[in-house]
């Protein structure tokens, strides 16, 4: 299935500029704000973020994911429900493909658990559905931009266990000599299982690590779908055990 499109809604607000995602800003949050083919926003959405201190903008008219990364923090995808895996994950790989990578944040106000459910295994650092108030979204933004600091903060002492190493700054995880792309959430749970030099984490941990108190949709299952994604970009299902009735600990390979 070829990317879903995305809809130009507005301009950018009156003085902002396009700037290098690598220049990090003191102002508010910076989001790049899409809606996928099919999917309604509703309306003065974008006011009623800017005026939570939301500095939102939009990609071009008829830009489509695969084109430039975004130049924002955050990614707020806007989506119809029942979007397929293709879809998501082509999202997931637009969003990390800027350098830091952007967070992603999913809203479909029609979508169902199933749906919440599939974005955070296909990628998604958080997703909400049903009714959606701006401030809601607001402070979803601005947690997702804390975890964001809290990865990137990730001392020298926690980024290596064994022949696997962690580099926060590139979103990288090393396996010898192996290279490994990581998102904002694999990074996340990936920290906290190299921290623990081999301890067993419990699904509990590794959930308050990548997604924290703040989103009530996100349960342990998508911790699960974050190791499965893991296992499978490593390329070595016994790189991180699975420890019955506890959680999971990474092997020393």
């Amino acid at each position: 299935m070829p990317s879903p499109t995305v809809t130009n809604l507005a301009t950018m607000p009156e003085g902002a500029t396009g700037g290098s995602p690598e220049t990090a800003s003191t102002g508010p949050p910076r989001v790049t704000l899409v809606a996928v083919a099919g999917a309604v926003l509703p309306a003065g959405l974008l006011e009623a973020l800017r005026r939570e201190v939301i500095s939102v903008s939009v990609t071009a008219a008829s830009a489509r994911v695969s084109g430039p990364p975004p130049e924002a923090e955050v990614v707020l995808a806007w989506l119809p429900p029942d979007l397929s895996t293709d879809s998501l994950e082509s999202l997931v790989a637009w969003a990390t493909s800027a350098r830091p990578p952007a967070g992603l944040i999913g809203a479909s106000p029609g979508g169902s658990r199933a749906d919440c459910e599939e974005a955070l295994g296909a990628g998604f650092d958080d997703f909400v559905i049903g009714q959606i108030s701006p401030r809601e979204l607001a402070a979803r933004i601005r947690a997702l931009v804390r975890r964001i600091e809290l990865a990137g903060n990730v001392t020298v002492d926690a980024a290596r266990y064994g022949a696997i190493s962690l580099d926060p700054a590139r979103h990288q995880a090393w396996i010898g000599a192996q290279r490994v792309d990581l998102t904002r959430t694999e990074l996340s749970v990936m920290a906290v299982l190299i921290a623990a030099h081999g301890r067993a984490v419990t699904r509990s941990e590794l959930l308050e690590a990548a997604w924290d108190d703040d989103n009530f949709e996100v349960g342990e299952r998508a911790v699960d779908n974050v190791v499965l994604r893991l296992r499978r970009k490593i390329g070595n299902a016994r790189a991180i055990v699975t420890v019955r009735g506890v959680g999971f600990r990474l092997a020393e390979l």
